[in-house]
């Protein structure tokens, strides 16, 4: 007895906000109580299009996919001062609050219950009035939906990107966009602190459509529009089509918003919402969660993660990312930015095993300061990449503004990610994920602080098979308005067998000198990808002169032509 007492004394913690304030439980079951559900009849507990996402890649349905057992949810309704917030048929768990130590003493009794763990308190603050929508908001939805209907697939010029072009152009957003990969079909889940307004932004209007999903995780009253502003700034870069004033990276994807996250306090009970929302977009079908949020130091002291638990597989969040994966939904986070402060390393759950990790760099290609720094726990390369993040222009309902963080890189990439998806639907996202990797400038040097490096979604989709031209022939890539690493990684694709030479020179007084000479083979529609440019400029290739280099000369010689590239230092 007095054993059971000190341990649910452990279990319950340390209410560190007072009195005013709740305590929030995972109650941990130990099976699914004989089950009257089978995994042989998905229909029962699965919706439609998440059965259908997992035969498109032929995932196999389990034991964690059956919901928790009824009698033992209800059963936890009998202990004083307990209330039945919600469950998790992956980690066959119950979110409780209680105030009570003889409930949680007798609902650890239970045959049927593994464990109790504490996830925090959170204080009882007074939830902002749901305001009136003003019906001009509903009149300029349908009118951005008849708009979208009429815009031609193929006339995104810089002009119409307005303030977003910038950050858009560095990773080739509108080489997809022209081509009509604007994110169309995909089914988007973002998770946030809240969307604030967010259909106050010119160009996200249509959140207003009826078949919009909204859930709140937080407070469960199902609307997000009065919460924190964060998630309505992330949405705007993915979600915003006001033509030549901004243009997010996916306009005409499809987007359900859920709000996990408590915007004024950090406690470990947000990642069991972050948990409980994944589920939730699971059984809608989605095909990408998106979240700008990232965990490691709570205002529990005792609750915050320490370095070797963002192993991939530990956390709470990061074990959510983790089943949302395994169901073939693709996991986009921000690695968090902290680079600049005393934790420096991501957060999790951007250390999840699938999870792609976004970091910031600047508009010109290189880091940002702030930005979270790898690797995770595992010595896995993290971030994964690093997109554009550092005074970029967010879209707000009173115009555009310069924004910083990861949070905003994060929402860039993801809408990207969703063209490459419009365009190959049937390629898991772990495939189309290698192929942006192929596509990035630090590919085959990835470090701790760009990952994989700037990717090039444009190449991306030329890589995965997509062409737009007249007649067949080579094609040395090259992207317009490039950045500095772009432009020193060479991509080749080979419309013949053929040998090509590649020539390195460098000049630090008056002439040029061979650095590096290299023939090599290339097959028939094959990409020739050499990095030999980008490894000397980082000191780890092959260099034969001492001094300072003022000029460096890339020439690639073909069987049909001959390509060069200069760059003065």
């Amino acid at each position: 007895m007095r054993f059971k007492l000190l341990l649910i004394a452990l279990i319950m913690g340390k209410n560190i906000f007072g009195s005013d304030s709740l305590s929030y439980y995972l109650v941990y079951f130990k099976d699914k109580g004989n089950s009257t559900y089978s995994i042989e009849r998905p229909w029962e507990f699965l919706s439609e299009s998440s059965i259908n996402r997992r035969l498109k890649f032929n995932i196999q349905i389990n034991e964690t996919d059956l919901p928790v057992s009824t009698a033992y949810w209800e059963s936890l309704k009998f202990g004083s001062g307990v209330s039945l917030i919600n469950k998790s048929k992956w980690l066959n768990a119950a979110q409780i609050t209680c105030d009570n130590s003889k409930s949680l003493s007798f609902i650890l009794s239970l045959p049927y219950v593994s464990k109790i763990e504490f996830v925090g308190s959170v204080p009882k603050d007074r939830k902002p009035n749901i305001a009136e929508i003003a019906p001009s908001y509903y009149s300029k939805s349908e009118k951005l939906k008849q708009s979208k209907l009429q815009f031609p697939n193929d006339s995104f010029t810089p002009s119409l990107y307005g303030q977003s072009y910038s950050h858009n152009q560095v990773i080739n957003l509108p080489y997809l966009h022209n081509r009509g990969f604007t994110g169309k079909g995909i089914h988007i889940a973002v998770f946030d602190a809240g969307f604030n307004e967010a259909y106050k932004v010119e160009g996200m209007e249509d959140l207003l459509d009826e078949d919009m999903v909204i859930r709140d995780f937080v407070d469960y009253d199902n609307s997000v529009w009065e919460d924190d502003k964060h998630g309505a700034n992330v949405l705007g870069f993915m979600k915003t089509f006001a033509p030549g004033k901004y243009i997010g990276s996916a306009p005409f994807a499809k987007y359900s918003l859920m709000r996990t996250e408590i915007g004024a306090h950090e406690v470990l009970v947000e990642e069991v919402n972050w948990l409980i929302a994944a589920e939730f977009a699971d059984s809608l079908g989605v095909d990408i969660i998106i979240g700008s949020l990232g965990y490691h130091t709570f205002d529990d002291p005792k609750l915050s993660h320490t370095f070797s638990q963002l192993n991939g597989q530990t956390t709470i969040v990061a074990r959510a990312a983790n089943f949302a994966s395994e169901r073939g939904i693709a996991i986009i986070c921000s690695a968090g930015n902290e680079g600049a402060g005393k934790w420096k390393r991501i957060g999790t759950p951007a250390d999840a095993l699938h999870a792609i990790a976004i970091g910031a760099c600047q508009n010109d290609g290189f880091y940002a300061g702030f930005s979270s720094v790898g690797p995770s726990f595992d010595r896995r390369i993290k971030p994964d990449f690093s997109v554009p993040g550092m005074k970029i222009k967010v879209a707000s309902p009173g115009g555009y503004y310069n924004g910083n963080g990861t949070s905003y890189a994060t929402p860039i990439f993801a809408g990207a990610f969703a063209c490459l998806m419009q365009f190959r639907p049937l390629l898991k996202p772990d495939t189309i994920l290698s192929y942006i990797q192929k596509s990035s400038t630090h590919y085959t040097l990835p470090d701790s602080l760009y990952g994989n490096g700037i990717p090039d979604f444009g190449l991306s989709l030329c890589r995965l098979g997509y062409w737009n031209q007249g007649d067949i022939s080579d094609v040395f890539w090259s992207k317009k308005d490039a950045v500095f690493f772009q432009d020193v990684n060479l991509y080749f694709w080979s419309y013949t067998d053929q040998s090509v030479k590649i020539t390195v020179r460098g000049k630090s007084k008056k002439k040029l000198k061979v650095l590096y000479r290299s023939k090599q083979k290339v097959e028939a529609g094959r990409w020739l990808h050499s990095d030999v440019l980008f490894l000397i400029i980082q000191g780890k290739g092959p260099k034969k002169s001492k001094r300072a280099l003022k000029q460096i000369e890339i020439t690639l010689e073909t069987e049909h032509g001959s390509y060069v590239r200069s760059f003065a230092f």
